[in-house]
């Protein structure tokens, strides 16, 4: 090349830290031992396939419980739902139909009283093989919804809750086209966001892949985590948790963006909050 040497930006950054805002209520550090630089070419031969450990942890499961945990956190859910199936009104088997058919009911909903209501809903299997959903919505008026009280017939954990004074609703309007449901005022985002996780199973991800189905169900447009810096740590801390690809730490939102913004050093600027 007339003795010229020819640079190209590198196809790997190494040891990149980047901090993400959760929506305010939480912020994830990462630190990365090895990143592939976007917008470089890949000119190495392409591995064959089967080289990849068939016998590693399904990636299904942990990106499913990372959009949840994203989702959760980044967007002012008001209500936890569990919603179930009126065999007399749907079949209660179909999860893909059901899916499709409460997502048309909702779109209907919205226009048809001018709300905006979105959902994260993930799907749990009965014991006899039936469906029922848990999840949160937002933008549902309390208007429309009707309050349990203790002259009901109503499950022994519903009561047990409205006997320590806390809130239960149905939302007739879908009890009338689906079947039975719970709705309660969320009063911890981060603690429904973790208890909801759990419901992402390696048995409903094997599941719900036979039947061609996702393992999570949410509405277009929700926010999502906003990266606030990245660039070299600054900072030693002990991460909470780590394995031979990254570390991970997340923080509360006790902690402010500069703080936090600290730990990694100036080479890159703030992007957001």
């Amino acid at each position: 090349m007339n003795g010229v040497l020819s640079l190209r930006a590198p196809l790997y950054l190494r040891n990149l830290a980047i901090l993400k805002a959760y929506g305010g209520v939480a912020y994830k550090l990462v630190q990365c031992a090895c990143v592939r630089n976007r917008g470089v070419e890949d000119d190495s031969p392409r591995p064959q396939k089967g080289t990849v450990n068939s016998e590693k942890l399904s990636s299904n499961i942990v990106r499913a419980r990372s959009k949840i945990r994203e989702y959760g956190l980044c967007n002012p859910w008001e209500f936890f739902v569990t919603m179930t199936i009126n065999p007399e009104y749907f079949n209660r088997y179909n999860l893909k139909e059901f899916k499709k058919v409460l997502s048309q009911w909702i779109r209907n909903y919205n226009k048809k009283y001018g709300t905006n209501i979105k959902y994260l809903l993930i799907p749990e299997k009965h014991k006899n093989g039936a469906w029922h959903l848990h999840g949160f919505i937002m933008g549902l008026p309390k208007e429309h919804l009707t309050p349990f009280t203790l002259e009901q017939k109503l499950p022994q954990y519903i009561r047990e809750k409205l006997l320590k004074g806390e809130e239960a609703y149905d939302w007739r309007a879908y009890q009338e086209r689906f079947g039975w449901v719970n709705v309660e005022p969320i009063r911890s985002r981060e603690k429904a966001t973790s208890y909801i996780t759990k419901y992402i199973t390696k048995d409903l991800e094997a599941t719900v892949t036979e039947l061609g189905a996702h393992l999570y169900y949410c509405s277009q447009g929700l926010e999502r985590a906003k990266e606030v810096k990245k660039g070299a740590m600054a900072a030693t801390i002990t991460p909470d948790y780590e394995n031979d690809f990254c570390k991970v730490n997340w923080f509360d939102g006790s902690h402010t963006v500069e703080e936090l913004s600290s730990l990694i050093a100036d080479d890159e600027h703030i992007i957001s909050s």
